[in-house]
């Protein structure tokens, strides 16, 4: 007998010592009409060093001393030794599956919402929660005039996740979960060649997968095989799904202060793009209420993906690494790809070494 599941997609918010953007994250969450259907749950991790702990307690004093009743549920897991960002989200979320949710809405802490935010998740959620096509709902849009019919609310992108507030369907999230940290998505790179599903990526997600596949340091955390939006964009890329996106974004990002791990400090440039734009001061959507009116057109998705290719830029130098990788695979296939790779790394660590003696 399949477990009794719930109708509203609860809120995930792990989180530390940001306080203030912790704060305003959940404010504006408790903006939103539908959060009195909204169980809300926190993952508070444990303070690693000294340097963390005024933040950590100042969120704790939040969180005992405000009220939180116009949510239906409001639950804080509190850690009792440090767990580390991505473990303390993988934790949370297990959690949540444990009280028989069959989807949620993934909350980095540093970000502030829309009004109609949780209504729009719901909805989109609800609608394709069955469409094996479509694997997540995302709240995030970037600020990009996109090409859209008149009066849609939404549309569909095969080209990029974002997990600024994103809304998992639970066999679906499973499925990508089980197949990334297995390893499957590095191995699939010969048959993403074959297939030219690499072509609907845009040059961002071309880079880190196929730099991942060969060049990936071995000290840090491979996010191909990590539950990532990185590893998503690929994912969906080649298995012909999608990503539900907002024509007007309903979140906005405070992240790109230096305060995070992943997001880099951004300095604004004379020209726009993805690695200088001020997302702290991008205007959000200030409806109450949100009507879905999807995108349908097929002619869009192409221009679409163009525009973001070009806002979220790469220059050919960058490419060029990516590049080389992706041609060593396809000649060769990947395991022969890698030792070659290895010897391309040792032969370059020598000339460095001979030119320093």
């Amino acid at each position: 007998m399949e477990p009794e599941t719930k109708k509203y997609a609860p809120v995930a918010i792990p989180t530390l010592c940001r306080s203030t953007h912790f704060k305003r994250t959940i404010e504006s969450l408790k903006r939103n009409g539908w959060a009195k259907y909204t169980d809300v749950y926190i993952g508070l991790d444990y303070p690693p060093a000294e340097k963390y702990e005024k933040g950590w307690k100042e969120i704790c004093e939040y969180l005992e001393t405000g009220d939180f009743s116009v949510f239906n549920k409001f639950v804080v897991f509190k850690r009792e030794q440090n767990m580390g960002s991505y473990q303390n989200s993988v934790e949370l979320i297990y959690d949540i599956k444990k009280l028989n949710y069959d989807r949620w809405i993934y909350s980095d802490d540093d970000i502030e919402y829309s009004p109609n935010f949780l209504e729009y998740m719901n909805k989109c959620m609800t609608r394709y929660y069955d469409d094996p096509n479509v694997y997540a709902v995302t709240g995030y849009s970037y600020p990009i005039d996109w090409t859209l019919s008149e009066g849609c609310t939404c549309f569909k992108q095969d080209f990029n996740v974002c997990s600024w507030g994103l809304g998992f369907m639970r066999k679906k999230e499973e499925t990508f979960y089980q197949y990334v940290t297995s390893g499957k998505l590095i191995k699939a790179a010969p048959e993403i060649i074959k297939s030219e599903s690499y072509k609907k990526m845009i040059d961002a997600c071309f880079y880190d997968y196929f730099f991942a596949t060969l060049s990936a340091d071995p000290s840090k955390p491979n996010l191909m095989r990590q539950e990532t939006d990185i590893s998503m964009r690929t994912y969906i890329a080649h298995h012909n799904m999608y990503c539900v996106t907002p024509a007007i974004s309903k979140s906005r990002n405070y992240g790109f202060d230096g305060s995070g791990e992943y997001c880099q400090k951004v300095e604004e440039g004379k020209t726009i793009t993805a690695s200088n734009y001020n997302y702290g001061a991008q205007p959000i959507d200030t409806a109450e209420s949100f009507d879905m009116v999807m995108d349908e057109d097929p002619k869009h998705l192409e221009i679409n993906r163009q525009k973001m290719n070009e806002f979220d830029y790469r220059s050919p130098e960058t490419m060029e690494i990516a590049q080389q990788n992706f041609r060593l695979i396809k000649r060769f296939g990947l395991p022969l790809a890698k030792i070659i790779h290895l010897g391309y790394v040792a032969i370059k660590r020598v000339k460095k070494i001979m030119k320093k003696g």
